[in-house]
């Protein structure tokens, strides 16, 4: 086995998307002869860990799960460009995968440095190409996932998810209300964070513990509060914890037995694929919707608002085309993602 280093593990993030995503980054690594020995947070900074460093350059590659985090030169995007830059210098292989790429301009000082960028949409590799980067597409991670429905679900009724941005949730939030419907109903991506055990972080480990003990709280306290149609802001979290639907398998089902989705999160759209439902989406923080729904065939599922959506909530079901479209495009990401992790050990093998 190929020994490997994961940085910007999103599983720490408390929703489902992110933690689908690690556990596919594993599942496939692991399949292809990757063992990542350690899984290095978001958000920690490894300039900063002596011990980390050193692990870093005894590693026969590094992986750096980019997800929605490289956009606008941000600090976090800048710390993993740098990381790249380091392994460069000390002859390790670092790979950039399941990455948005938008509006970077220092970040590109260390593009040259990867070993390999695989990006998520053909927006992204437009951007870099146009600075003379080579990279390669391969959609999201999640949907990599193979989904087994429930034997003949039903479908009924219609979703409305939140959005990374404050006013896209109340402004959902409100259009649930407005509609007063039996079969409208609000569901939000939250999930529980997860015990990060055998990672290598045994501080991490500890934090994890701690921070699902306080999401335990405000899940509970959530079922006791009054969310009136005019949400004031700071409600939003718990408006979350209300309507979520705790684990994957369960979360998937909601979606599975709902007649549509309307939603702003990428990931609640990546989901949607995965499980087959009709959906309309809200836009983003970058173009990632947008260029998803484009490679798969379905570019005509965007709406400008929450409320246009629910209005046209009747013409929301796959068509056979799209249907047709929608079973091409996931064969199409599921080998993809096989041959990314097949391709990244073949290029760390050769690469000194």
């Amino acid at each position: 086995m190929i020994n490997a280093l994961l940085f910007n593990d999103t599983s720490y993030e408390k929703h489902h998307g992110s933690q689908l995503v690690v556990r596919q980054i594993y599942a496939l690594a692991k399949e292809a002869g990757i063992a990542i020995s350690r899984a290095c947070p978001m958000r920690h900074d490894w300039r900063k860990n002596e011990q980390l460093k050193e692990d870093i350059r005894r590693a026969d590659l590094c992986l750096i799960n980019g997800e929605g985090t490289l956009h606008d030169d941000a600090p976090q995007a800048l710390m993993l460009g740098e990381l790249a830059s380091y392994c460069r210098q000390h002859g390790v292989p670092c790979f950039l995968i399941n990455s948005v790429w938008q509006r970077n301009e220092q970040l590109l000082a260390h593009a040259g440095d990867f070993a390999g960028i695989y990006l998520r949409d053909e927006f992204s590799q437009h951007e870099l190409a146009a600075h003379g980067v080579a990279c390669k597409v391969v959609p999201d991670l999640t949907l990599s996932y193979s989904h087994q429905p429930a034997a003949r679900e039903q479908r009924a009724g219609y979703l409305v998810s939140d959005s990374v941005f404050s006013t896209r949730t109340l402004e959902a939030w409100a259009e649930v209300c407005r509609a007063n419907r039996a079969d409208i109903s609000f569901l939000s991506i939250k999930n529980l964070p997860i015990i990060q055990a055998g990672k290598g972080f045994p501080d991490y480990c500890i934090k994890s513990v701690a921070k699902l003990l306080q999401a335990g709280r405000a899940l509970l306290q959530s079922y006791f509060m009054r969310y009136p149609a005019a949400l004031p802001s700071e409600q939003i979290g718990m408006l979350r914890w209300r309507y979520s639907a705790l684990g994957l398998t369960r979360f998937l089902r909601r979606l599975s037995t709902s007649s549509g989705v309307v939603t702003g999160r990428f990931h609640c759209v990546t989901l949607c694929f995965v499980t087959r439902t009709p959906f309309y989406a809200i836009g983003s923080n970058t173009h990632k919707i947008q260029a998803l729904l484009l490679e798969a065939g379905l570019p005509g599922r965007i709406q400008e608002s929450y409320g246009a959506a629910l209005a046209a909530r009747e013409e929301m079901a796959f068509s056979a085309a799209d249907r047709q479209h929608l079973e091409a495009f996931l064969l199409d990401c599921q080998r993809r993602a096989k041959d990314m992790f097949a391709e990244i050990v073949e290029r760390a093998r050769a690469f000194k």
